[in-house]
C-alpha cells in the first residue's frame, strides 16, 4: 500500500456542501490559492505536530463539515486544515513539509511528526467541496523555476460517489490543469491512526481499483 500516490477514498460524500460554498469568503491569498484556515494556523513558529483546534469561524460556519472530517478522516490528532480555491493552472509542485522549510509556502513540521508521516504515506487527505474532480495529475518532476509541461500527466479521477481522496504528501509531484469550474478543495494534515488509516486505504483501493495511481505507474511509464 505504501506505493500508492493517489486513491479516491471509500467514505460518504460531504453533507451540506452548498452551505460551505455560501459561507466561504476567501479571507486569505496564498501562492495559488484564495483560502481559509479552519484548524490550526499558517505560521512557521508553530510547527505542525501538535494538536490544534478548530477556529471559531469554522465552528460557527461549517459544523457539518467538521463533523464529517472528524467522523471519516482517520486521524487521532489534527494539525492543519484549510479550504481553498484556485481557478488558475497550478504547476507541478509538492505539498510536503520540512523541519526547516526552503519555500515560503511550506509549513514547518516537528521532526517526530515528519518521521511518523513518512512511515504512513500516503497521508495527504483532501476533499472536493465543489467543481471538477478530474483536473489534478501526478507527474515525475517539479521545478518552480521552469516550464514543466513536457512531462506526462497521470490524471487523478475522483468518482461521483465520493468527495475525498488521499495523495502521497511529502515528495510526490503533482499539478492541476486550468479549470473554469468553481473548484473548492480541502486539505487535511494530522496524525493518522495507523490501523484505521491502512484499513481505509485498503478498502478504498479495492473499491476504486481503476482510479488508483501507484508510484510505478508514473516512474516506470
Amino acid at each position: 500500500m505504501k506505493d500508492i500516490i493517489f486513491t479516491p477514498l471509500a467514505i460518504p460524500p460531504i453533507p451540506e456542501k452548498q452551505k460551505v460554498l455560501d459561507r466561504f469568503n476567501a479571507p486569505d491569498f496564498y501562492v495559488w490559492w484564495d483560502e481559509e484556515t479552519l484548524l490550526g494556523e499558517k505560521a512557521n513558529n508553530n510547527p505542525l505536530g501538535r494538536p490544534q483546534k478548530w477556529t471559531e469561524n469554522a465552528k460557527n460556519n461549517y459544523p457539518e463539515l467538521i463533523d464529517w472530517v472528524e467522523t471519516y478522516i482517520p486521524c487521532d490528532e489534527w494539525y492543519y486544515i484549510r479550504i481553498a480555491r484556485a481557478k488558475e493552472e497550478i504547476p507541478p509542485h509538492v505539498d510536503g513539509n520540512s523541519v526547516n522549510p526552503t519555500h515560503k509556502h511550506h509549513l514547518a513540521i516537528l521532526p517526530e511528526a515528519l518521521e511518523y508521516n513518512m512511515e504512513h504515506e500516503p497521508i495527504g487527505y483532501r476533499f472536493v467541496i465543489a467543481g471538477s474532480k478530474n483536473k489534478m495529475y501526478m507527474c515525475k518532476e517539479h521545478d518552480y523555476t521552469r516550464n514543466m509541461t513536457w512531462q506526462d500527466k497521470h490524471m487523478c479521477i475522483v468518482p461521483d460517489d465520493t468527495d475525498a481522496f488521499v495523495i502521497r504528501n511529502q515528495d510526490q509531484a503533482h499539478g492541476v490543469e486550468a479549470d473554469t469550474d468553481d473548484r473548492l478543495i480541502g486539505f487535511i494534515l494530522g496524525k493518522v491512526n495507523a490501523k484505521k488509516h491502512w484499513d481505509l486505504i485498503e478498502k478504498s483501493v479495492s473499491t476504486y481499483s481503476d482510479n488508483v495511481i501507484r508510484k510505478q505507474d508514473v516512474f516506470n511509464a
